[in-house]
């Protein structure tokens, strides 16, 4: 007996040390094809869900990834009559959905511990909506467009997951 208390000792020691000693889930991840994994305590601090919330309510979860762009325009405009410079600002906000196919990972008890995401599914959405005055106008007046003064520069944002449930989207926290 004392010979088998040891010998189990000895394997849950070597258990341990390799990692054996709870289950081992993926870190939620979001990949460029739409692929990838996201923990239920991940959906849950996105959600504000707690457990049973979340248990109740997967299989209607939806995920869909978001992308902003902006791109600034730049141009300057001159007063011909006493060659004061006003420069010019317009925004263009670009945002970009893509719904992602998804399944709950279950555990073999039937709890949800988190959602397998399976690729762009392909639904999807965008938006512009530009800030500021039309591109390369200046206003009324004495002004004209200063030659050479138009300038274009681009920013894209990270993607972000949302889980969508009952039409209100939730960021995700990704690691």
């Amino acid at each position: 007996m004392q010979r088998l208390i040891a010998v189990l000792a000895a394997l849950a020691a070597v258990g341990a040390t390799i990692g054996l000693s709870g289950p081992v889930w993926p870190v939620s991840a979001l990949h460029d094809d739409g692929t990838g994994f996201v923990s239920g305590a991940d959906v849950q601090a996105a959600t504000g869900w707690d457990g049973a919330t979340l248990q109740a309510n997967a299989a209607a979860l939806q995920f869909v990834a978001e992308t902003g762009s902006v791109t600034e325009m730049t141009w300057d405009c001159v007063d011909t009559g006493t060659s004061t410079v006003l420069s010019q600002r317009t925004d263009l906000l670009v945002t970009e959905s893509r719904g992602i196919a998804a399944s709950p990972k279950v555990l073999w008890w039937g709890t949800v511990v988190g959602f397998r995401l399976e690729g762009f599914d392909g639904t999807g959405a965008s938006s512009a909506a530009p800030e500021g005055p039309a591109p390369n106008s200046c206003p009324p007046g004495p002004w004209t467009l200063a030659p050479g003064s138009a300038q274009t520069v681009e920013t894209t944002g990270g993607t972000v997951l949302m889980a969508v449930h009952g039409g209100l989207q939730h960021p995700v926290p990704m690691p």
